[in-house]
C-alpha cells in the first residue's frame, strides 16, 4: 500500500526544486515547463519508505491559470505539503491551495519554508508567522513549518525524516473490497498502446482483472500495470499509484477524470445532493452556472440551492447541481466547485446523494429532511424514509449501502437498531434480506390473518387455504414479500402450514363428531344419486369444495361428482363381471346402466386410480383401493 502527498503553494515558491531535492527526479516533465520555468501539468516523483512502501508525490502548478490540474492532483492525497517562498510570503495561490485543500476534507500536511537562503532570520521569522495565521484560519492550527533551502539542502534531512512520519501515520486502509481508480493521466506509449494512470482510491488490481471505464460502462482487461512506476511489485493497492495498460483501449476513450472500477459498483450520475459551505466573500446565486471539481474531473454545472434562495458568503447549506456531463461520484466523495468566469475557487463540500431527481417545490421539504438525515449520520432516519416512500418494495441494506456512500457494516448497523425498536423488520428475499416497515408488514399480516378467518368461517370443513391462493389476497405485494411474510406468520406461531394449504394456528386440524356426523350424512346424499353422478349445484359450494380437497368426493367432470365408495363399487361391479378379461366401454355402460357420456366420465376416473387399465379400445380390470 502507498502513500501520497500533494504539493500546494503560489507559482515560483520553488516545489518542483523541493521535489528535485527530495527525489533526485524532476516533476516537470514537459519541454515547455522546462522553457518556461514553471510547472503547467501534474508531476509524480517518489520517495521510499523505511518500511519497503513508497510515499509517492504529486506535484501541481502553482500559476492561477492552472489551479483545474491543481484540484485534480490533490483530490486523492492522503496530505499536503504547503510550499511558502521565505522572499514572498503568504501569496494569492497560498491562500487558494489551502482553502481547496480544506474543502476537499485533506486534514493533514507540512509546510516547507523555501528560499531560506535568501533572507535572513528576521525576514523567516515573519514569514512563519504569517504562515501560522494562514493555517490556524483555515483549520490547521499546529501544522509543522520546516525552514529549507533547495539549493543549499539546509533542513532538508528534519523535512524527510517528517514526512516519512507522516507517511507511516497513514491509515489507507479500505473496508470495501471492490476497486476504484480516478484517473489523472492518459498517454501513449510505442509498442504498448493507450496507458492511464491514477491513484487506486479503494480495493486493489492486478493484472488480468477486467475494470469497468466510467463514464461509459466498457469493459478491460489489465495487460499490463506498474505500481508506483515500479518501485512496488504484486498488487496495486489502495493509495499506490499505478499505470495501466488496458486491452483494446483507445487513446480517445480515456481521459483525466475518467475511472476505473470494479464491473458494476460505480455510477457516473448528472445530479446531485450535496452539502457544501462558501468561502468568505463568495456568494451562490440560484441556479449560478459553476465549474464543478470532483476527483480528478471537471464539468460545467448548475447550482441549486435546496432552500430557494441565494447562499450568502461564507454559509453552509445543501445544494442540488444539475451536471453538464456526468461524473463517476459517489456519496462521500468531496468536492470543490469554481466560479465560470473569472475562475475562482467559491466553495466546496460532501456529495450526500447521488443521481436525485430535480427539487421541486411540493416536495422541498421532504428534500431537505433526506438531507440533513444524510449529513448528521441519521442512517435509520434516512433508511426510514425511504421505507415510506416505497414500503412494498422494501430496500436492500446493500444497495442503500452503495447509494449513500456507507459501509455493509454501517448500513447493518443502522437497520439492526430499526428492527430492534419495532420500526421496521427484514423479510427474506432469497438468499439476502430486505428491510420493511414495522406498520407496513403488520398491515399486510392483518390483510392475510382476515383472509384466513375469513376463509375458515366460510369452509370450516376444509384444512385451510391454498398456499397457491395467498398471492390473490395480497396482490400489491412482490412474491418475495409474501413468502417473507408468511415464512415470519409460520415462525412466530400464527399459521401453520398442513400441506399445500395454510390455516390459523387455531384452526382445528382433525374434524369434530358434529362435522363427521355432516360429512357422511352428505355423502350419503351423493351415494344416492347412484353411477349417475350427484350434481353439484345441489349442493352448498363451500362445503362440497371442502369434500374434494380432504378426498371424501371425486370428481367425475366439473359439476358432477361422487365418492370414493362408489368408485370402488364400480371397481368391484367390473372385477366380478369381468375377471381378468378384457371389456370395452360399451359393456361397461350397460353393466353400470349409465349412458355412453356418463361411461366416458367414469372410464376417465377409474383409468386415472388405476382400478381400470386402457388398452386402445379395450380394458382390464386394475388395482382396488381398498
Amino acid at each position: 500500500m502507498g502513500v501520497v502527498a500533494g504539493t500546494a503553494g503560489h507559482v515560483d515558491h520553488g516545489k518542483s526544486s523541493l521535489m528535485r531535492r527530495l527525489t533526485g527526479v524532476d516533476p516537470d516533465r514537459l519541454e515547455e515547463e522546462k522553457l518556461r520555468g514553471i510547472t503547467i501539468e501534474l508531476g509524480y516523483v517518489f520517495m521510499p519508505l523505511p518500511d519497503g512502501g513508497v510515499l509517492a508525490f504529486i506535484d501541481v502548478p502553482g500559476h492561477e491559470r492552472f489551479v483545474r490540474q491543481m484540484v485534480a492532483g490533490v483530490a486523492t492525497v492522503d496530505f499536503f505539503l504547503l510550499v511558502v517562498a521565505a522572499d514572498e510570503g503568504v501569496m494569492p495561490q497560498t491562500r487558494e491551495h489551502l482553502d481547496i485543500l480544506r474543502l476537499l476534507g485533506v486534514k493533514r500536511g507540512l509546510v516547507a519554508l523555501t528560499k531560506c537562503d535568501l533572507v535572513d532570520a528576521d525576514l523567516q521569522d515573519l514569514a512563519e508567522a504569517e504562515i501560522e495565521e494562514l493555517l490556524a484560519a483555515g483549520g490547521y492550527a499546529g501544522s509543522r513549518i520546516y525552514r529549507v533551502s533547495s539549493l543549499t539542502g539546509a533542513g532538508m534531512e528534519e523535512l524527510r525524516s517528517a514526512l516519512i512520519e507522516m507517511a507511516v501515520l497513514t491509515d489507507r486502509s479500505s473496508t470495501d473490497g471492490r476497486f476504484r481508480l480516478s484517473i489523472d493521466r492518459v498517454f501513449t506509449l510505442q509498442g504498448h498502446g493507450t496507458i492511464v494512470a491514477g491513484t487506486v482510491l479503494a480495493g486493489a488490481v492486478n493484472q488480468g482483472d477486467t475494470l469497468e471505464l466510467l463514464p461509459g460502462g466498457r469493459q478491460f482487461r489489465v495487460r499490463e500495470m506498474r505500481v508506483n512506476e515500479g518501485r512496488t511489485r504484486g498488487a496495486g493497492t489502495s493509495g499506490d499509484r499505478v499505470a495501466l495498460n488496458l486491452v483494446g483501449l483507445e487513446r480517445e476513450e480515456a481521459h483525466r477524470g475518467s475511472c476505473l472500477a470494479t464491473p458494476g459498483w460505480l455510477s457516473a450520475p448528472t445530479a446531485l445532493d450535496t452539502e457544501m459551505t462558501l468561502l468568505p466573500g463568495c456568494p451562490l446565486r440560484m441556479r449560478q452556472r459553476v465549474r464543478f471539481h470532483c476527483g480528478t474531473a471537471e464539468v460545467m454545472a448548475r447550482a441549486i440551492p435546496m432552500e430557494g434562495s441565494d447562499l450568502a458568503p461564507g454559509e453552509t447549506g445543501y445544494v442540488h447541481f444539475q451536471l453538464e456531463e456526468p461524473v463517476v461520484s459517489m456519496p462521500g466523495d468531496r468536492f470543490v466547485i469554481r466560479r465560470f468566469s473569472p475562475v475562482t475557487t467559491i466553495g466546496g463540500g460532501v456529495i450526500l446523494e447521488s443521481d436525485t431527481a430535480k427539487v421541486r417545490l411540493r416536495n422541498r421539504d421532504d428534500r431537505i429532511r433526506r438531507v440533513e438525515m444524510l449529513a448528521g449520520g441519521d442512517l435509520g432516519g434516512f433508511l426510514m424514509e425511504r421505507l415510506k416512500a416505497r414500503p412494498s418494495g422494501g430496500l436492500s441494506i446493500s444497495e442503500a449501502a452503495r447509494e449513500v456512500g456507507r459501509t455493509p457494516e454501517e448500513m447493518n448497523e443502522a437497520a439492526a437498531a430499526l428492527v430492534s425498536s419495532g420500526a421496521a423488520l427484514l423479510v427474506k428475499d432469497g438468499s439476502s434480506e430486505r428491510l420493511v416497515p414495522m406498520e407496513h408488514f403488520q398491515t399486510a399480516s392483518g390483510t392475510i390473518v382476515s383472509a384466513l378467518r375469513a376463509y375458515h368461517a366460510e369452509r370450516p370443513l376444509s384444512r385451510g387455504l391454498p398456499t397457491a391462493s395467498v398471492p390473490k389476497v395480497l396482490t400489491w405485494l412482490p412474491q418475495w414479500y409474501v413468502k417473507g411474510l408468511m415464512a415470519k406468520l409460520s415462525e412466530d406461531g400464527t399459521i401453520v402450514k398442513v400441506g399445500e394449504r395454510v390455516a390459523l394456528s387455531g384452526h382445528p386440524a382433525e374434524l369434530t363428531a358434529a362435522q363427521l356426523e355432516e360429512i357422511e350424512t352428505r355423502l350419503s346424499e351423493i351415494d344416492s344419486a347412484g353411477f349417475a353422478g350427484f350434481e353439484a349445484a345441489y349442493m352448498d359450494a363451500a362445503v362440497l369444495d371442502s369434500l374434494l380437497e380432504r378426498g371424501l368426493v371425486l370428481e367425475l367432470e366439473k359439476g358432477i361428482v361422487c365418492t370414493p365408495a362408489m368408485a370402488r363399487k364400480a371397481h368391484g361391479l367390473l372385477a366380478e363381471r369381468f375377471g381378468d378379461g378384457e371389456f370395452r366401454l360399451g359393456e361397461m355402460r350397460e353393466l353400470m346402466g349409465i349412458s355412453r357420456r356418463t361411461a366416458v366420465l367414469w372410464a376417465g376416473l377409474l383409468d386415472g386410480m388405476g382400478m381400470t387399465v386402457r388398452n386402445g379400445e379395450l380394458r382390464t380390470v386394475g388395482r382396488s383401493e381398498e
